[in-house]
């Protein structure tokens, strides 16, 4: 109907199209291109109005006399007066459905000489004379379309008769729609519908328990009979009742529970050379009924021409032997939905359906079918359903078959290494809702396959030569299974995906997916769609920068907190690169709205590759608390803003008194080991310049070396000196033996390292001078290293120990010290033996 109203609106010289493009005219079909005006309650544009659903109870009189199309279904209307459409002469389609009409006048549809299309389903036109008088379609002499069904209620209409001396005048009519009489004929009257090609008796009305040899004697020219979802009952169905419909094409039997195979044969053998193209008998055997198996006997009494068959729900459980063969060969579709097919030598034959172009096979139960099927080959033993095995199996399908639909079969195998002739066509496979928890292959032979259906299979494993034969493949899907453990425990090596090198789409959701590797999708060059929308995925860190095609990443329903930057990243580079748009499906993540993943938000604010409503999206707060966002996350990004600006602030404080902090520590150690530090660093550079090896190893050269302050100079050449030489002490002094053009401190070191004893000289000049200090501590930290007793100390002034530095003091307590005589004490005996105990503790 769209087509024919849409031709109407763009074109004044459309020219009608085959009877199957008939359908009633519908009002959602509309397309108001148009400037819309408004009549009263009434839609309109200039050729067009759409009054339904507006409470009328009669038809407006204000609508303009130009429009063609006049939609008045689902109001009150309930009498059609003479020339109520006087004005609409121009009418084409009228839609009267769904009101309240009980009975039509000669008048109803005076000057609709026009008219092609006339709706009067679901009203309360009891089929009788009164309620159609004779002529009262007597201008409707263009009329192509007549709906009357859902009319003739059983409950309601008494004595029904087919008001056939009413259609007397519909010389071009096509279509009719009629609710199906019980124990009537179609009379003499629809002799006159010379042009009718489709008759539909279908509808919740229908009463037709039976059929009669007359019963369609006076429609022999229609092509379509659909009688389906009547009571039709095969025991009261005459033999011969549609040998009158000698050019039928189309028929439909179906739904109706209590037909039985049986009457069904007889009925149809009669017509088997009739040049019916499709037939449909589904359901034409209650549910309870016995299991019936196809034998010859049935295929044989089907018309040689048919092109489609359906027979879904007939409770079938086999095939006879050398029966499938033997349907018409132009057969080109054939479903046998919902029965309870098991295996048998018939799977065989299918290869000799030279024309056979989809098989469905939904439903029904497949429980008995062989593991072994799929590396063996099966014969025919005594038992028909008996399978035994040769090797070297190949499975033939029908050369043209395009399409298969084995889902929600029972079928529970390890799909193991299957070869297919690869002499077929086939393109699209469906074998969901079965058990096939391992996929490990190879299967060969299916080249030409562009869609592959495994979801609901409870798939948990998948080998990686499972789909290298599957080079042709456009579409993937492995929804609602068991993959999540498989593709957290495999190795990081497995890429099952890797030769499906055309795939455009792939289905993972509803898997149980918490974490997957980033290879996973390697392979993948071609991908347009990636569905992985409901699982529990706490992060999508997968590499999927060689998909320059993708469109969609639908990752709805999962727990991922933000997306890394290398995914953020090529959804850039796309979504410039590219003039097509591209979609990412984030809604119902636990977003978190904190400072830290602040540039998630922002950049799937900024980035077109999202909806700019938001639409579902949610707001996960630092308290736990969540919340969808309404407003395009705009209210967050304000409160983030404020709020993460001032923590990078406090941010900056922290970071710089840490730092601070950090430094000072480090310098305090430094300090404290600054002594430590220097001795090694000059012991080091020792080693390297002079290459000198263990000190343990080695004579000293000097017995002691002198460390005073330069003023007490004097005292050390003339006193101490000559004392300590007198007495056998090879002294150092550095005002002597210094070597001339080396650093200071090398010197003092090496002064400390070759004499045995450090003699520190202690006096108030020594406490101030800072070389005297460092000398004092290079030959503490010789003591610490060496391990031996290198300091001496010599307390030659008075000293008031609040003079003393702390380290000082340490020194002084923790090593040898020996104190000058002063006053009479420095002559005579007691001087001497000053001299004599200080040079035997150097020498020790």
């Amino acid at each position: 109907m769209l087509l024919h109203f849409l031709c109407i609106v763009l074109s004044s010289n459309c020219i009608m199209g085959e009877v199957n493009s008939f359908s009633y005219y519908n009002a959602d079909n509309i397309v108001w291109s148009r400037q819309i005006l408004f009549k009263g309650q009434c839609q309109c544009t200039y050729i067009a109005c759409n009054c339904s659903g507006q409470g009328l109870s009669t038809v407006p009189k204000n609508l303009s006399a130009s429009i063609r199309v006049l939609d008045l279904s689902n109001n009150l209307i309930s009498n059609l007066s003479d020339g109520c459409f006087y004005r609409y002469t121009e009418l084409q389609y009228l839609n009267l459905s769904s009101n309240n009409i009980a009975k039509l006048q000669v008048g109803s549809f005076a000057s609709l000489n026009k008219l092609l299309e006339l709706n009067l389903r679901e009203n309360k036109l009891c089929y009788n004379n009164l309620t159609f008088p004779k002529g009262v379609f007597g201008d409707l002499t263009s009329l192509l379309l007549l709906k009357l069904d859902e009319n003739s209620d059983p409950s309601t209409c008494e004595n029904s008769n087919y008001p056939d001396n009413s259609f007397t005048n519909f010389a071009h009519l096509k279509v009719l729609h009629l609710d199906g009489l019980n124990n009537q004929t179609l009379g003499p009257g629809f002799r006159a519908l010379v042009s009718l090609e489709n008759l539909t008796l279908s509808s919740n009305f229908c009463n037709l328990t039976s059929l009669y040899n007359d019963t369609f004697l006076n429609v022999g020219r229609i092509k379509l009979l659909d009688i389906s979802h009547c009571k039709l009952v095969g025991s009261a169905m005459e033999n011969g009742s549609l040998v009158p419909l000698k050019n039928l094409t189309v028929l439909d039997l179906s739904y109706n529970f209590l037909i039985e195979m049986y009457a069904f044969s007889y009925v149809i053998r009669e017509i088997r050379n009739y040049k019916l193209e499709i037939l449909k008998v589904n359901f034409i055997r209650p549910g309870y009924a016995t299991p019936f198996t196809i034998g010859r006997t049935l295929i044989d009494c089907l018309p040689r021409s048919l092109t489609h068959l359906e027979a879904d729900g007939c409770n079938f459980v086999s095939v006879a032997t050398k029966s499938l063969s033997h349907l018409p060969s132009n057969i080109r579709y054939l479903s046998l939905k919902n029965n309870r097919l098991s295996h048998g030598y018939y799977i065989k034959e299918l290869n000799n359906l030279a024309h056979l172009e989809e098989i469905d096979l939904r439903g029904g139960n497949l429980n008995d079918f062989p593991d072994t099927l799929f590396n063996g080959e099966f014969q025919c033993s005594q038992s028909e359903n008996s399978i035994s095995l040769q090797k070297d199996f190949i499975f033939k399908l029908p050369p043209k078959v395009t399409r298969i639909n084995l889902s929600i079969n029972g079928l529970s195998y390890i799909l193991k290494s299957l070869k297919v002739d690869p002499n077929n066509s086939l393109e699209v496979l469906s074998i969901n809702n079965n058990y096939f928890p391992f996929l490990i292959g190879p299967i060969v032979g299916l080249n030409q396959l562009k869609s592959l259906n495994l979801s609901h299979c409870s798939v948990r494993n998948i080998s990686d030569k499972f789909f290298m034969n599957f080079s042709s493949l456009d579409q993937l899907f492995l929804g609602h299974n068991t993959l999540g453990d498989f593709l957290i425990n495999s190795h990081y090596s497995i890429t099952p995906f890797i030769y499906l090198k055309q795939l455009t789409r792939l289905d993972l959701s509803y898997n149980g997916l918490t974490k997957v590797y980033r290879n996973l999708l390697s392979g993948l060059n071609a991908l347009q769609e990636l569905h992985m929308e409901d699982n529990i995925m706490w992060d999508f860190n997968i590499t999927i920068d060689h998909m320059s095609n993708l469109r969609l990443i639908n990752l709805s329903h999962n727990q991922i907190k933000e997306l890394p930057l290398h995914v953020r990243e090529h959804i850039d580079n796309l979504t410039k690169n590219t003039k097509k748009e591209i979609l990412i499906d984030f809604s119902f993540n636990p977003i978190r709205c904190e400072c830290q993943y602040l540039d998630m938000i922002l950049w799937m604010v900024s980035s077109r590759a999202f909806n700019p409503a938001f639409e579902n999206y949610m707001c996960v707060y630092p308290d736990g608390s969540y919340k969808i966002i309404e407003d395009a996350y705009e209210e967050t990004l304000q409160y983030l803003n404020h709020a993460c600006a001032d923590n990078y602030s406090v941010l900056l404080v922290v970071i710089f008194s840490t730092l601070t902090m950090i430094i000072l520590v480090i310098a305090g150690i430094l300090y404290r080991f600054r002594w430590h530090l220097r001795y090694l660093y000059y012991a080091a550079y020792l080693k390297v310049k002079d290459g000198h090896g263990n000190q343990e190893t080695r004579s000293y050269v000097y017995d002691v070396f002198v460390s005073y302050a330069h003023q007490d100079e004097t005292f050390i050449v003339q006193r101490l000196m000559p004392e300590l030489s007198n007495r056998g002490l090879n002294v150092f002094v550095h005002g002597r033996d210094f070597v001339v053009g080396h650093y200071i401190a090398s010197n003092i070191l090496t002064a400390i390292r070759e004499s045995r004893k450090t003699l520190v000289v202690l006096t108030k000049n020594l406490i101030n001078s800072t070389w005297c200090n460092y000398e004092l501590q290079m030959a503490n930290m010789e003591s610490v290293h060496t391990g031996r007793q290198v300091l001496v100390f010599l307390i030659k002034d008075s000293l008031d120990i609040t003079d003393l530095k702390t380290d000082l003091l340490y020194h002084i307590k923790n090593n040898t010290y020996i104190d000058y005589p002063h006053g009479p004490r420095e002559i005579g005996l007691a001087l001497n033996l000053f001299w004599d105990k200080l040079s035997l503790d150097l020498k020790n």
